[in-house]
């Protein structure tokens, strides 16, 4: 028998209870754990531009340009060599890293046909973070007259050690939106999974589908405060069970 939107309506409003407590034990783990065991990271970006290097005529800039995009591979590898990581290494003991551990730290991206390269740093202090990046772009466009005898490289936009965004890997409130959502909709599967599963008949329309008889008579559901006072003395009742009383 297929059940309408009114029946599962019925169903989740029925066992409401079930769902408010499955949400609230599972966002309240997830505060606990956010608050007490999840290090928030945070992740600093500079961006460098690559300009026309090439000596050509004015009348070849397409020429200019591809040059300058065909560099930017292999500036991406010099930034990452210990030829500049071991450099900023031994000018900024601050950060209490070695050449190989700040190379690891350093992320590199670069949109295709696009002349800017972005570099990117996470780490669970912000203002590390951004000197980390700040001084790899600065080191590196010192290096490069030296290493490739150009110098072409413009350090377009620093990373700025005031400007402290929200954690990279999301703060305790975006993990109880995601958990909430997660949790919500794993307990209406749940419910709705054992209704699937289930057997039992729980009304009269289901009775009707399932015999092919007509339903002549029903007993309702009898609960303790609809036998007053006596209840207790008399039966002890509750939802989905059937009593007579003599």
């Amino acid at each position: 028998m297929e059940k309408t939107i009114l029946d599962y309506l019925n169903l989740i409003k029925k066992r409401l209870w079930l769902i408010v407590l499955f949400v609230l034990i599972s966002c309240t783990t997830t505060y606990y754990v956010s608050k007490n065991y999840v290090v928030p990271v945070y992740s600093a970006t500079a961006q460098l531009l690559v300009n026309n290097a090439a000596d050509l005529s004015e009348g070849n800039n397409l020429n200019n340009l591809n040059f300058s995009l065909n560099l930017i591979g292999s500036y991406k590898d010099v930034i990452k060599s210990p030829a500049i990581m071991d450099r900023v290494a031994a000018a900024h003991p601050e950060f209490g890293l070695t050449g190989d551990q700040l190379s690891s730290k350093v992320s590199l991206k670069s949109s295709e046909g696009s002349q800017v390269i972005n570099l990117s740093v996470n780490d669970e202090s912000y203002v590390k973070a951004a000197g980390i990046v700040n001084a790899v772009s600065q080191t590196f466009i010192r290096s490069l007259p030296e290493l490739m005898n150009l110098s072409n490289v413009t350090f377009l936009t620093p990373a700025d050690p005031k400007d402290v965004p929200g954690p990279a890997n999301g703060g305790y409130t975006m993990n109880l939106v995601i958990s909430f959502v997660v949790s919500l909709m794993a307990a209406l599967g749940i419910i709705l999974l054992m209704e699937t599963l289930s057997g039992a008949l729980r009304s009269e329309k289901e009775a009707e589908h399932e015999f092919g008889l007509p339903v002549i008579g029903t007993i309702p559901v009898i609960r303790n405060r609809d036998l007053g006072k006596d209840g207790d003395n008399k039966a002890r009742v509750g939802e989905g069970a059937y009593a007579a009383v003599k």
